[in-house]
């Protein structure tokens, strides 16, 4: 039986030679392997890093105070590549005493793990110190996945700043 086996793989793998030949694959694939051995060295490590400033470069912050709500709006993706961008600024506004924090997600593009755990965070934070947070705005896509997480019973959504402002009226 292990032998049958091995024919088989054998068989299936000289098959591939044969037509990668017969394509003319084989010659292009050896070419383009010469030619990422011919580039730098150091290519490889700094793609990780342009793929992390693009990201970044995308990605804005807003603060606005109108009041007694401070608003945040993130645009672009909410990632562990940007949240070190604003996690600060809003864990700060959440330890104030009744803090009243809008999060407009209108503009977010997707929220990783690291991102909704800010948004937890910041939810937490608030809730001790007597405030609250209502995000609003939010995307289908995005509130699709925090409803199959079940955020949508644990966080406070509104569907536009001023049910927002009305849901903190206490």
């Amino acid at each position: 039986m292990i032998f049958w086996y091995r024919k088989c793989l054998l068989l299936s793998m000289t098959n591939i030679n044969e037509s990668m030949n017969r394509f003319g694959l084989g010659p292009n694939v050896s070419r383009l392997q010469e030619n990422v051995e011919k580039q730098n060295s150091d290519t490889s490590q700094t793609l990780d890093a342009a793929v992390n400033q693009a990201l970044e470069a995308r990605f804005d912050f807003l603060e606005r105070q109108k009041g007694e709500f401070t608003i945040f709006a993130p645009k672009g993706r909410i990632s562990n590549a940007t949240v070190k961008l604003f996690k600060d600024k809003i864990y700060d506004a959440a330890r104030y005493n009744g803090c009243k924090i809008i999060i407009n997600l209108r503009y977010a593009v997707l929220i990783d793990s690291v991102g909704l755990g800010v948004l937890i965070n910041s939810h937490k934070t608030a809730d001790k110190n007597g405030g609250m947070v209502v995000f609003t705005d939010v995307p289908e896509r995005i509130m699709n996945n925090l409803s199959m997480l079940y955020m949508d019973r644990y966080l406070h959504f509104a569907p536009n700043m001023k049910q927002a402002a009305k849901m903190m009226t206490w």
